[in-house]
């Protein structure tokens, strides 16, 4: 039954059997999953209805119709002290305004944080029913013009580039993609949709009816089951009484006087910050839940959250065409022992988002001072043109904490220097991929110039445990000391997801309002409906995210490319021959060179050798001052390595003892003392030269390159004079 308002007629004394706080992610599958079940529901939201159409777009007072703050509108930006919080109001809460990507994290992600019940195996059943009630897939080509977006094709070329397209993907959306987008059909759940047309405003709230916001599924089958939809109604006080609990709310919609509800059970859902909030001034100003955990409010996070912008790129981006986001690429790698690990996204950005963000802007009017100083202002079409969003998320601490500041208003601790690897990682990646796609990289001044985060995924507040003094919640979202009262949304989440986090939100949801029900029902078999019909869907990400993790073990610690040549003559099959071997080298990650006793470098390249043709493939190793024996370098080496059947060479330098002024042709000279070939093989002082100037770093960031470098140098130097010593007291016995 839709109602905007709630009945007056519905008589107190007899309360519903649950009120859903909040219709984002967590309050939509509870609304949906306890009016199946038969029982009757109050979902109470904040924020209006958005019809298809009627989001804001073109008014020249942003604030009118924009911000929660003036005039209730769809944005409700808050400044958390050292955080800038961006969350959804309206029905279907963030829902309206993300960037509907469905990603699930690594298994690994619920480790240290998550209780021990939580993992990819008990969760992925409910990731699959999610995935199905949002029907999502991965883009499709724009029906017009039979392309994909150009960001995406460019992020795809740049990563191939970089050797690193195995960690980059086209990620499921829960987006609406038909060969016909103007034509109305309906979608599982029987609400009639339009199909993407491709406007690149999915975070302004989609006016194409396209995207499937919680309105359309969730919320949809809630309302067809029976429950009570009372928007514009914001939840301020919860109080528990005998067997029920007294919600008490504004009344937006009428003149904001208070009106309460009253239910056997209360499922808060209204997000990290809001149910954070709502319940801190539930123990510490009102006191009507005075024993809630101490822990109320720790582990907040950002979920690594970071915005950059691409400006002037030389290559097409077309950035305000097609869904905001398209691609996604893991970056993961090893920082002074510890993991960082982020993706990055590219992100539509359209005109009226250009004109918001600057309209947000607090250095706008400074900014453009100087601008107009140097005689370098364009047009807002020109700059349009030219940029393309960079979404960036990552694990961040998780460590902030939600306090109430003298306004009674949620505010965070947040330390910036315990995510410094992440914030500083995610700015130079955004830099980098600026410079390769031919742009220049522009970050989002409230961090470059007043170092305050910004996150439009919070999460945490209200931790889990197995009693109140170790969290507020068990790990069924329950409240500890207080029956009957659920935490569902974001601010149960124990730590960063690092991928966009809806889809853990919505497969934690199921999963502990599926408990819930089962207890209120006492149907210990109860399950959603759909949950038959939830065939497992594709997960690209689960590719990309596990090629990245086996990439960083292989490349842990950083490591090096170089180039060498070496000439002479080699008597092979009994014919001495003029010989040549060009070789590329590389150690992938310095951490499991290391740990090889043998030291191992890979080697590609050509050998060529007189008389044998044109010069052949080669590939092998070289040991690289192992740890056993006189050896200081032994290259082992074949031909046509691929068919297997080619040369093999192996050959050795030695350290000469007792005499330094060998070193330089012991380390320059190859020798071929067994096998097929025998002979030597010298580097010339050239030769040498070029190489020194070959040694490049191998990591994302320009000073994890150069530490690289300087790593290896030091490391060369060190086994030379190591060996040198060691062949000295060889000699002397």
């Amino acid at each position: 039954m839709k109602q905007d308002r709630p009945d007056d007629n519905v008589p107190e004394s007899e309360p519903f059997d649950a009120i859903v706080v909040g219709s984002g992610f967590g309050g939509a599958v509870a609304a949906a999953r306890l009016a199946q079940a038969g029982l009757g529901v109050a979902v109470l939201e904040r924020g209006r209805r958005w019809q298809r159409g009627s989001f804001p777009r073109t008014s020249d007072d942003l604030k009118q119709g924009w911000l929660w703050q003036s005039g209730r509108g769809l944005f409700d930006i808050r400044w958390l002290d050292r955080m800038l919080s961006v969350q959804g109001a309206g029905w279907g809460g963030g829902s309206l305004i993300y960037a509907n990507v469905f990603a699930r994290p690594l298994d690994e992600t619920f480790r240290p944080h998550w209780p021990a019940s939580y993992s990819r195996t008990t969760l992925d059943r409910y990731f699959d029913l999610a995935a199905y009630m949002l029907e999502v897939q991965q883009i499709q080509p724009d029906p017009r013009t039979g392309e994909l977006p150009a960001r995406t094709r460019a992020m795809e070329d740049l990563v191939a580039r970089m050797d690193r397209a195995a960690g980059t993907v086209r990620p499921n959306l829960a987006v609406r993609f038909t060969e016909e987008p103007d034509h109305e059909t309906l979608n599982r759940h029987g609400v009639p949709q339009y199909g993407c047309s491709f406007v690149g405003e999915c975070v302004l709230g989609c006016n194409q009816g396209a995207k499937n916001s919680l309105d359309y599924n969730y919320l949809a089958v809630a309302e067809r089951a029976g429950a009570l939809a009372v928007t514009e109604s914001e939840v301020i006080a919860l109080e528990p009484e005998a067997d029920t609990y007294t919600v008490t709310y504004r009344d937006h919609a009428g003149d904001g006087r208070r009106q309460v509800l009253q239910g056997r059970t209360v499922f808060l859902a209204a997000g990290a910050v809001g149910s954070t909030e709502l319940l801190l001034r539930a123990r510490d100003v009102d006191r009507t839940l005075p024993d809630l955990s101490p822990r109320l409010g720790e582990g907040f996070s950002g979920n690594g959250d970071f915005l950059a912008f691409i400006r002037r790129s030389r290559i097409q981006l077309d950035a305000g065409h097609g869904p905001t986001i398209t691609t996604s690429s893991v970056v993961d790698f090893d920082e002074a022992g510890d993991q960082v690990w982020f993706q990055v996204q590219d992100g539509a950005y359209p005109a009226v988002l250009s004109r918001l963000v600057a309209g947000l802007d607090p250095t706008r009017g400074l900014r453009e001072r100087v601008v107009r100083l140097g005689a370098r202002i364009r047009t807002d079409r020109q700059r349009r043109r030219s940029v393309m969003a960079l979404l960036l998320m990552g694990r961040d601490a998780s460590a902030g904490r939600l306090t109430l500041d003298h306004h009674n208003e949620a505010t965070v601790a947040w330390d910036n220097r315990a995510n410094r690897s992440l914030y500083r990682a995610e700015g130079q990646v955004a830099r980098a991929v600026a410079g390769m796609l031919g742009g220049r990289a522009s970050i989002l001044p409230t961090w470059s110039l007043l170092r305050r985060a910004i996150t439009v995924h919070n999460l945490g507040g209200v931790p889990m445990g197995v009693n109140r003094t170790r969290g507020v919640i068990n790990e069924y979202g329950e409240v500890h000391g207080y029956p009957g009262l659920y935490v569902v949304d974001g601010s149960a989440v124990p730590s960063a997801t690092g991928v966009n986090p809806s889809a853990s939100i919505l497969a934690m949801a199921e999963r502990n309002v599926e408990r819930a029900i089962r207890a209120l029902t006492g149907d210990e078999q109860w399950e959603a409906p759909e949950m038959t019909q939830a065939e497992p869907p594709p997960v690209p990400e689960e590719r990309a995210m596990q090629s990245m993790s086996t990439d960083r073990r292989q490349r842990s610690g950083h490591g090096v490319r170089f180039r060498e040549s070496m000439s002479g003559r080699l008597r092979i099959v009994g014919v001495s021959r003029t010989t040549r071997v060009s070789l590329d080298a590389q150690i992938a990650g310095w951490a499991p060179f290391l740990r090889d006793a043998g030291h191992p470098v890979a080697l590609t390249g050509a050998v060529d050798i007189e008389g044998i043709g044109t010069a052949q493939p080669v590939s092998g190793t070289l040991e690289l001052f192992p740890d056993a024996g006189d050896v200081a370098m032994r290259y082992r080496l074949r031909t046509h390595p691929e068919s297997g059947d080619g040369l093999e060479l192996v050959g050795v330098k030695h350290q000469r003892p007792a005499n330094p002024l060998h070193l330089w042709s012991d380390l320059t000279t190859l020798r071929f003392e067994t096998g097929v070939a025998t002979g030597v093989l010298r580097m010339s002082v050239p030769g040498t030269l070029r190489l020194a100037g070959s040694i490049r770093g191998e990591a994302f960031l320009r000073r994890q390159r150069v530490v690289a470098v300087a790593r290896f140098l030091a490391y060369f130097a060190r086994g030379a004079v190591r060996g040198l010593r060691r062949v000295s007291v060889d000699g002397n016995r």
